[in-house]
């Protein structure tokens, strides 16, 4: 009878673990072993094999893209990129060299009645005169030439170039209007200056924007015959230059001439012979090297 009991016992042990064995068997196959065959039975997937399969890669994009860039080379590629240009800062270089007297066959002045005394007194012994000219025009200020329909654009030529009168490249233009005092006034006529060459004469590769001789230090001559025209007011210089910024390697600046003393003034801004031959030969030179 006790050896019954016992047999029975082990039996029942027996059976218990088999049943925990068969309800975990995940648990006790090692990793990578077949469980009842269900591994070795499932076949290798095909990609595209099954619009199923497609399906699934598509439900699964992360495992398809490359991992994205640590933080450290994402910054540094950043910085190797080549930066965007600037292009306020490509057009307002000059186009091409920088054209001198040497470029021209026919440079032609155009300003007012003292341009032409200046021009007269010497100009053309120190210049090569075969390739200058000049047009003075007795009240021909600004506003004047800042109109294209302006009588003023036919005046006569004085003195002209042996070759190319018509078609000068080069303009030398005197800017002058008394009683302006703004910027805003004085810009857009530079301005529309300049687009009246441009368009009434396509030859012209240059164009210098000077003055009338002023007083030593730009000051007032006080004392002299009609004193407010003996000086160029800052605001005129600064719509000149703010011109030739718009319009670089075409619109150049000339030097700020100045007389001797304000003893060199007749009636403003017109000047005595001797002040004119000197301006003469300071203005030829500086043209025989510009």
């Amino acid at each position: 009878m006790f050896c019954r009991l016992a047999l029975l016992l082990c039996l029942g042990m027996i059976l218990d673990g088999c049943s925990s064995s068969t309800a975990n068997p995940s648990e006790s196959a090692p990793s990578g072993t077949a469980v009842d065959g269900a591994a070795e039975a499932a076949p290798e997937p095909v990609v595209g094999s099954s619009p199923s399969q497609d399906a699934a890669v598509e439900a699964a994009p992360d495992q398809m893209m490359p991992p994205p860039l640590p933080p450290g080379d994402a910054a540094s590629s950043a910085e190797t990129a080549p930066p965007p240009p600037d292009a306020a800062t490509d057009s307002a270089q000059p186009v091409g060299p920088v054209l001198t007297y040497k470029d021209f066959t026919c440079s032609w002045v155009l300003g007012i009645t003292t341009t032409g005394e200046w021009y007269r007194a010497g100009f053309e012994n120190v210049v090569d005169n075969a390739r200058w000219q000049v047009t003075p025009i007795e009240m021909g200020h600004l506003e004047k030439w800042a109109d294209p329909n302006n009588p003023i654009w036919n005046s006569a030529i004085q003195s002209p170039c042996t070759m190319n009168s018509k078609t000068p490249d080069r303009i030398v233009y005197t800017a002058v209007k008394y009683e302006w005092t703004t910027v805003d006034q004085f810009l857009p006529a530079y301005i529309a200056v300049i687009n009246n060459i441009k368009t009434k004469y396509p030859s012209v590769k240059r164009v210098d924007l000077m003055t009338y001789e002023r007083a030593p230090g730009d000051m007032e001559c006080a004392g002299a015959n009609r004193p407010l025209d003996s000086w160029i007011r800052p605001v005129q210089d600064q719509a000149a230059a703010m011109t030739a910024a718009m319009f670089p390697g075409f619109v150049f600046i000339l030097p700020k001439w100045e007389v001797k003393s304000c003893a060199d003034f007749g009636l403003c801004p017109h000047l005595s012979g001797a002040a004119n031959t000197l301006e003469a030969k300071t203005i030829g030179e500086y043209f025989l090297a510009n």
